[in-house]
């Protein structure tokens, strides 16, 4: 039994994680400006790219009111920030 409600809390965490993170993304100018700064200061160049292309992606998304998939794009862009 135990084991069961720990796997489900994994699961859940695993899942509930990037919703979270995502609630705290702001799809507005100013963090857009933030993120294309902090885009252009990567170093990797194959994390550059995909931001780059995640950022494109998401000032369309703006652009559209699409709130959801701008921020989708917005955190996948971030993501290309993370060192690993």
């Amino acid at each position: 039994m135990l084991n069961k409600v720990l796997v489900a809390a994994a699961i859940f965490t695993a899942v509930a994680s990037p919703v979270f993170a995502q609630a705290d993304i702001k799809c507005d100018q100013a963090a857009m400006t933030k993120l294309e700064t902090d885009v252009s200061q990567v170093t990797d160049s194959a994390r550059k790219e995909h931001a780059q292309k995640e950022l494109a992606m998401a000032k369309e998304a703006m652009a559209a009111n699409d709130q959801d998939k701008c921020k989708s794009h917005m955190s996948n862009a971030m993501k290309g920030n993370d060192p690993m």
